[in-house]
């Protein structure tokens, strides 16, 4: 009995001591607030084309203000640097998160871009279908994404207004023909104005030198690759291409003096100061023309046809690094960057054509300069996606090489595809088990 009362004392007074020892917490600090940890900003970097509009970094601050644990800033560099740099920065495993793509496959096949199917999958069918299935096209490889489609770009002819009018010609607004375009290309040739009819691209370090060279190869009826996943140009189609430009050069003398120095940078400069009437190049092209020339007076045209209405379908993605530390947070940025509401605000102030379907099945939207015409060609002409093959960047920088010694008349238009195609074969060779090319078989 005497120990049944000892432990109940020795209860009472534990009880009592913890009683005093929280209450003296308590009075020791009444109002004392709660410390909460800081979240942690993600600091999200993203490769962006120098040539763009200043509204995508409107849209960036946007989303840094309404994600308040993430950090968008921008690393603006040339469009024709950004895939050396994504190569340079992935090697010393500082790659920018988010990137702008127009060689996603070259990406995609060099380890450099993380695939999105498992997000895509997360988002579902319904948001993967409120983009365009020809965007789309453009970033698949064997079966699997590496990029949002963020503009979608035919190839199509830009036209000078006033060397239009000076030589009496309306804009193509349908169907016109190679022999059409010549003819338009005469009529606004006058050397001793120093003016030309065509600017064409012929510098081997431009990647317009080969992109102006695949439209009027598909117009002829040929392909970049065959059924077998190898190099598909090296055909009679391919040279009676190819020969149609170097006439143009050579026989017509149509087209400036200098091809093989002139780059994307020379045919915009004699755009607007109304010293050529036509460049053949994507659509997007007016509204970065019109971004460094705002009183640049151009118009577009369909491609002219000619044993086929054929073109090729090109534009921007927005890819994330395969080594990005934060894809999670990348894909929450490409997801707001390819929205309705920041394509709508984006593609009315640059001049480009959206993904977005919804968009696109706008007929508000398709009022804006340049939109109806750049349907047109969608609905009415076959398209290729451009630079669709991997490790496309190499073998761009070959076919380059070999156009510019057929522009400059040393190797015919034949033998200079049959040497390209020599050292195609043996790159595409690597990668024939990945049967990535259905795109290509018609």
């Amino acid at each position: 009995m005497r120990k049944l009362k000892y432990l109940l004392l020795l209860g009472f007074a534990a009880v009592f001591i913890l009683g005093l020892v929280a209450c003296g917490s308590k009075t020791a600090t009444p109002d004392a607030p709660v410390v909460e940890e800081p979240e942690e900003v993600v600091e999200i970097i993203f490769m962006r084309f120098a040539e763009g509009h200043d509204i995508e970094l409107e849209l960036m601050e946007e989303f840094n203000a309404a994600h308040p644990n993430i950090n968008v800033s921008a690393d603006t560099v040339p469009a024709e640097d950004t895939y050396p740099k994504l190569t340079l920065t992935t090697e010393a495993n500082t790659p920018p998160d988010v990137f702008m793509t127009y060689w996603t496959l070259g990406a995609a096949t060099n380890g450099l871009a993380l695939d999105l199917q498992p997000l895509i999958e997360k988002e579902g069918t319904s948001w993967f279908n409120s983009l365009s299935d020809n965007g789309w096209a453009f970033h698949e490889y064997a079966g699997t994404y590496y990029a949002v489609p963020w503009r979608v770009a035919p190839g199509m002819v830009i036209l000078n207004n006033p060397l239009l009018k000076k030589a009496g010609l309306d804009v193509p607004e349908g169907l016109w023909t190679w022999e059409d375009f010549l003819d338009y290309a005469k009529a606004m040739t006058n050397p001793a104005d120093d003016e030309y009819g065509f600017c064409l691209m012929g510098s081997a370090e431009d990647p317009g030198t080969d992109y102006q060279f695949y439209p009027f190869l598909f117009e002829a009826g040929g392909v970049m690759i065959n059924e077998e996943g190898l190099s598909g140009f090296n055909t009679a189609a391919g040279a009676e291409a190819l020969q149609f430009l170097v006439d143009l050069i050579n026989v017509e003398k149509v087209i400036p003096p200098g091809t093989t120095s002139a780059t994307a940078n020379t045919c915009i400069d004699l755009l607007a100061a109304n010293k050529v009437g036509m460049w053949t190049n994507a659509s997007f092209w007016p509204g970065i023309i019109r971004s460094v020339y705002p009183d640049a007076d151009i118009s577009l045209a369909p491609m002219p046809v000619h044993e086929r209405g054929s073109t090729l379908v090109g534009g921007t993605g927005l890819g994330i690094a395969s080594e990005s530390e934060h894809p999670e947070e990348a894909w929450e940025f490409v997801k707001f960057m390819t929205s309705e509401d920041s394509m709508r605000r984006w593609a009315t102030a640059f001049d480009f054509t959206p993904p977005n379907v919804s968009l696109l099945e706008d007929s508000e939207f398709t009022k804006l300069p340049g939109q109806a015409i750049v349907a047109y060609t969608i609905l009415n002409q076959k398209m290729y996606s451009l630079s669709h093959y991997p490790n496309n960047a190499e073998l761009e920088s070959i076919l380059r090489s070999y156009l510019q010694a057929a522009y400059l008349e040393e190797m015919t238009p034949a033998e200079a595809l049959a040497g390209a195609a020599a050292e195609w074969d043996p790159i595409l060779e690597e990668f024939q088990g990945d049967d990535w090319w259905a795109q290509w078989v018609d």
